[in-house]
């Protein structure tokens, strides 16, 4: 089984950058529904005219097949971004995210592996593995009851649902992009409008608080309009140049990349355990790179 080749480890890593710079200004705001709904409209806005291009020049509307993979990946992603804003209001970002980016890997390996049949190669399975034990190095310490802060239990739990809705929206987009061969970015894009209809009933029923969250977050809800859609359209055309197996834990480099920006951004400590799980991550990717 091909490996990550270049492009495809340019991309998940440019797209984990992306993604862990994102979480940032969401914890920031930690703000609900209607943060979650201005920022997919503007989503939708910015990246309209990219899909329709894609579309012209591809020419072929979306099947009844792709029209249910849209609909259900719609669905968990907007299941995914409501309990990732509950968790960050909830608990700590160094608990919710790790947690989230962590546990949704290991059920879609192996989904990838059972449901669609691949098989990743030895060197692979390494990689993986390398990718796992960094996620719980990182991850593990902050799991525990803290002095004087009480236990993190929702942080837990709300990062582990977030957890289940990245495993299920990356099955559905793995085997789309593999199987149906529709461009990732009129894919993409349909399932944001969709997503941003599902949740505009709820939002316009209180617009004093869209325009509040307007006023308070706008900054936050550009930046993340912007780079959510970026970030997740890198996985997606990785998907179609690599397994599922191999993009799905290589991606969660975000997590290196979020320790990262929590230690200098919001102060959070980094012992040792966590600095080996990050070389254990980038070990790990390393040897997806170069499996075959």
């Amino acid at each position: 089984m091909q490996g990550l080749d270049p492009i495809a480890l340019a991309l998940v890593l440019g797209g984990a950058t992306l993604h862990a710079t994102w979480n940032l200004f969401a914890k920031k705001a930690s703000a609900g529904l209607p943060f979650v709904w201005l920022y997919d409209l503007v989503s939708v806005l910015v990246f309209a005219p990219f899909a329709l291009l894609a579309w012209r020049g591809d020419g072929a509307a979306p099947g009844p097949a792709a029209w249910a993979a849209i609909g259900c990946s719609s669905l968990a992603h907007q299941l995914y971004a409501l309990a990732l804003q509950r968790g960050y209001r909830l608990g700590d970002f160094s608990v919710v995210y790790p947690v989230a980016r962590g546990s949704g890997p290991m059920v879609t390996v192996l989904a990838a592996v059972l449901l669609l049949g691949e098989r990743p190669a030895p060197a692979a399975w390494a990689g993986i593995g390398a990718i796992l034990l960094g996620i719980v190095l990182i991850s593990g310490l902050r799991l525990r009851r803290r002095a004087g802060r009480g236990c993190t239990g929702p942080g837990l739990l709300w990062g582990l649902l977030t957890g289940g809705m990245i495993a299920t929206y990356t099955l559905i987009d793995g085997w789309t992009m593999h199987s149906l061969r529709i461009e990732p970015v009129t894919y993409y894009v349909l399932g944001l409008a969709l997503r941003a209809a599902m949740l505009a009933p709820l939002a316009l029923r209180d617009r004093p608080a869209l325009a509040g969250q307007w006023r308070r977050n706008r900054h936050a809800i550009l930046i993340v309009g912007l780079l959510s859609p970026l970030a997740y359209l890198m996985v997606l055309y990785a998907m179609g140049r690599a397994p599922l197996a191999y993009v799905a834990p290589a991606r969660e480099i975000s997590l290196l990349i979020g320790m990262v920006l929590g230690a200098l951004i919001l102060r959070e400590a980094v012992g040792p355990a966590r600095l080996l799980g990050g070389v254990s991550m980038l070990a790990g990717v390393a040897l997806l790179a170069v499996a075959r």
